[in-house]
């Protein structure tokens, strides 16, 4: 298409991740696409040359996750474009096979991308400790490999209709609450809530314990109302709960599941899919704002006004 010419060839210092999938593709798959909304996004960063090159496969990411809403699509590819600048703790330094601190948080996590969806086509995010010492966890570092997991998944296969995020809490404790940094935890629920392009659909949180209270006192100041709605706790003994929302057919067998495979091998292949997508992180770390090219302080100031102060926020 021409204009994607235009946009990816005005900014010849970024590279533009290749995805797995062509927007052809997507064209012809995705039930409820709007090709009027994706014109008006490509005209829209035409005139604003402060955002990174943007792919068609990238706006039909962030328009399938707003679903095909211009302005809220709007919304998420600048929170989007403002975080990942500003957050290098998630967003940069993920080549796993050049980081060692990639490969030690992959070395005291499990992350997979489950192989079968649900019966809803919700795809299903995987998450946990595999060493349970509170010091050998960083939190933007774990942050970062959940993130490139879900990233994977539309790297490879296009949006999906919805994600499941999966939880398990087995092994958390007090000392890594303690450990974590309130500025990176609010960032974090502010890309999951407002800048991460993909449905989510829900917040699945597995093996709980008593500690579940002290979570959600930490992270309640930072939640919005929608996002608190999906969000399901389910204690060792809760899991038949579990089944009526995602089937043993979608679980490994750690969790009774009929995957045939455990969450170890989940892992290890989900570690090596990472790796061969390295071309994508090193790209990725390109597209950041160039706030010498925004025509406006004006929206940023708004943004900044409106975002909540970490240091004004009752935890007490």
């Amino acid at each position: 298409m021409p204009t994607r010419q235009i946009l990816l060839s005005t900014r010849p210092e970024y590279r533009v991740p290749k995805m797995r999938w062509t927007a052809e593709e997507a064209r012809k798959s995705i039930d409820d696409y709007k090709p009027e909304t994706i014109e008006a996004l490509q005209k829209w960063l035409q005139e604003n040359p402060h955002y990174p090159p943007t792919s068609e496969e990238s706006l039909i990411l962030f328009a399938h996750s707003c679903y095909y809403d211009v302005e809220k699509t709007k919304a998420c590819i600048d929170s989007c474009y403002n975080l990942k600048s500003a957050t290098p703790e998630f967003f940069q330094k993920r080549d796993v096979d050049k980081y060692a601190e990639v490969r030690h948080i992959l070395g005291v996590t499990d992350n997979a991308v489950f192989p079968t969806m649900t019966p809803s086509g919700y795809q299903i995010i995987f998450h946990r400790l595999s060493q349970y010492e509170p010091s050998k966890y960083v939190f933007a570092d774990g942050v970062k490999v959940l993130n490139m997991t879900m990233e994977s998944a539309r790297c490879l296969t296009g949006p999906a209709k919805g994600y499941f995020i999966l939880f398990d809490m087995t092994g958390v404790k007090l000392g890594h609450l303690t450990r974590l940094n309130l500025g990176l935890l609010k960032k974090f629920f502010m890309f999951i809530q407002e800048a991460n392009p993909v449905r989510l659909k829900g917040i699945h949180v597995i093996n709980t314990m008593p500690i579940v209270d002290k979570i959600m006192f930490l992270i309640k100041p930072f939640m919005k109302k929608e996002l608190h709605s999906i969000l399901h706790f389910y204690s060792s003994s809760e899991m038949e709960k579990l089944y009526e929302v995602i089937p043993k057919e979608c679980l490994p067998s750690d969790f009774g599941g009929s995957l045939g495979k455990t969450v170890a091998e989940l892992h290890a292949r989900n570690t090596e899919v990472l790796k061969d997508l390295k071309d994508i992180w090193n790209d990725d770390e390109t597209l950041v704002i160039d706030e010498s090219k925004r025509p406006s302080k004006k929206g940023k100031k708004a943004r900044e006004d409106a975002m909540p102060d970490i240091r004004k926020l009752d935890l007490d």
